[in-house]
């Protein structure tokens, strides 16, 4: 069974002959070839050159073309700054208030701000490991979007005072803005998995719980992540693809919503006990849930060995249901540049140890 066999076996439930070991590993993936950090997210051949030389230091499943969150919001008009070894950094965002939704337009994926970089790197990626290695691709969620637009700060504020002071006019532009921040993000993962992409993804962290009420989630994004699923999972499906929706921090007061998006994978963070996320969703196919900072980056190998092996033998037992779905052993975010080498590869060493399927006794 290939890798790429693997993760999309995987990503349905199917049996598998191990557990896809999944590290998020775009910029880490940058520092272990050694290409500044600034100069990746601006170059589609770099970028993919960095992956797969990281991945044959590693030894992992998956390869993903990933940088940074704002070559979606630069095709919108946001401005950002680039200094040497960092990430670009918001400079001006183009809604000084909501009255600027109405000038905004739909961008095209292959040609507005730096999307076109990343489905380069994509086709790129896709040419060079054909069918040996699974290729995810990014993707911002909708609502992530409209902060960087926005503001993160002013875009929480502002729908949390429409519970206490209902103000109709700007609800209606907030949701025009996350109407086009929905359509920018659908348009550009369609154009990833035309270009080659295993996984596209919706990932949505300023609606985590940690930020938001559930409540607020079910009302001003929930319908927008649904609608993204509902529009490209024909064209994953079509090709033997996968979507996935991953939101950061504790999500168990959403992940019954969560399942009910349509996406493929819930990609769990570490606060988010895997068994409850298997009990929780209805035994949906789940990818996580190493934390990337006390166990990848602080930690020791035999930690990460721990880690994963629960990890693996809690995504592998069966749910409340009596059934279970597929597990994919990930970090619960993306892989922090420092960390040390020896701790990714003891996540594939714990994957090619472990079971790759439940005891025979607890599937009964």
């Amino acid at each position: 069974m290939t890798a790429r066999d693997r993760v999309r076996a995987a990503g349905r439930g199917e049996t598998v002959d191990r557990v896809p070991v999944t590290p998020y590993m775009g910029n880490y993936g940058a520092s272990l070839a050694g290409v500044p950090v600034d100069e990746y997210c601006m170059d589609a051949s770099r970028m993919a050159g960095a992956q797969i030389a990281a991945q044959r230091l590693v030894g992992h499943d998956i390869l993903v073309a990933q940088s940074d969150g704002y070559y979606m919001a630069e095709a919108l008009g946001m401005r950002t700054v680039r200094r040497h070894g960092t990430t670009p950094a918001a400079a001006s965002r183009p809604l000084a208030d909501l009255a600027g939704v109405d000038a905004l337009r739909l961008p095209d994926p292959r040609r507005d701000g730096r999307m076109p970089v990343y489905l380069e790197a994509i086709s790129i990626l896709r040419s060079e490991v054909g069918e040996r290695l699974a290729v995810r691709a990014c993707g911002t969620g909708p609502f992530s979007l409209a902060g960087h637009l926005m503001g993160p700060d002013v875009l929480v504020t502002t729908i949390a005072l429409q519970s206490v002071e209902p103000d109709p006019p700007a609800a209606q532009r907030v949701r025009r803005l996350m109407d086009i921040c929905t359509e920018t993000a659908i348009a550009f993962a369609i154009a990833a998995l035309e270009c080659g992409a295993d996984v596209v993804m919706n990932g949505d962290s300023l609606a985590s719980p940690d930020m938001i009420s559930p409540a607020m989630y079910e009302q001003w994004v929930w319908p927008y992540e649904r609608h993204f699923f509902d529009a490209v999972r024909p064209h994953a499906d079509a090709r033997g693809a996968l979507t996935l929706v991953h939101i950061c921090g504790n999500t168990v007061p959403i992940l019954p919503l969560m399942a009910r998006t349509g996406a493929h994978i819930l990609e769990i963070d570490s606060k988010v006990p895997v068994t409850t996320a298997r009990d929780e969703t209805c035994c949906k196919p789940l990818m996580g849930n190493l934390d990337p900072t006390s166990v990848l980056l602080q930690g020791t190998p035999a930690d990460v060995l721990t880690a994963s092996r629960r990890a693996i033998t809690e995504g592998l037992v069966p749910a409340a249901t009596g059934d279970r779905g597929g597990f994919l052993l990930g970090s619960g975010c993306e892989v922090a540049p420092a960390t040390p080498l020896e701790n990714v590869r003891a996540m594939v060493a714990a994957s090619r140890a472990g079971p790759a399927r439940a005891p025979a006794d607890q599937r009964q």
